[in-house]
């Protein structure tokens, strides 16, 4: 009954409740991002969503515009396709409050798989069956694998999608959407080469 039905209420109430709160900040971000580099304010890209269905995904803009087509998806925080207002908006997931229309629109959820390119999942299609299983449920503003790690290899990302897919509850919906608070509020774990940093700083000591 929750899969089917409560999470999708529960889902567009917080979404029509978040745009109504983040109106006025999501002004002023995109106000930012206009005065802060020529382009869009939004980033729009089609990524895989339930049943492996492409879905239009909303972004705020943080990179320069056509980044993507020149270089692809930035790992690095020293990328210099990102711009000033980008780099703040990467770091406490700003950048994603748009996504709030997708859930509202029924593409995505609050609490999810994370959408990626149809390509990012094709290498590791064959790796481990039970990986396809992240596509069961709608892509998420936020997944599991957030709580523990933003950045997360492929493998552990879609191996925890996976035994969300299997185990969707309210209360573990509730517990990753209050696990994500800390990992947001610190921006650490944006990107993977900030955790091979901190791996051997850590083996170091």
């Amino acid at each position: 009954m929750y899969k089917n039905f409560f999470k999708r209420l529960i889902d567009t109430t917080l979404a029509i409740s978040g745009l109504v709160v983040f109106c006025i900040p999501m002004i002023i971000i995109a106000i930012c991002i206009k005065c802060d580099s020529k382009g869009p304010v939004f980033f729009k890209q089609k990524r895989m969503g339930k049943a492996y269905n492409p879905i239009l995904v909303y972004k705020f803009r943080t990179m320069c515009d056509h980044a993507y087509e020149v270089g692809g998806i930035a790992t690095s925080a020293s990328d210099s396709r990102i711009t000033k207002v980008g780099v703040f908006l990467r770091r406490t997931s700003l950048d994603e409050l748009p996504q709030m229309f997708n859930i509202i629109n029924g593409t995505m959820a609050i609490i999810g798989p994370r959408p990626i390119l149809d390509w990012e999942f094709e290498e590791y299609r064959d790796k481990d069956p039970r990986y396809i299983k992240r596509y069961d449920v709608k892509a998420g503003m936020f997944c599991t694998v957030d709580v523990v790690d933003r950045s997360a290899l492929r493998d552990q990302q879609f191996t925890m999608d996976a035994d969300y897919a299997e185990s969707v509850s309210f209360g573990l919906d509730l517990k990753t959407f209050f696990g994500i608070i800390a990992p947001v509020l610190t921006g650490k774990g944006v990107y993977k080469d900030e955790n091979k940093k901190f791996n051997k700083s850590q083996n170091k000591s």
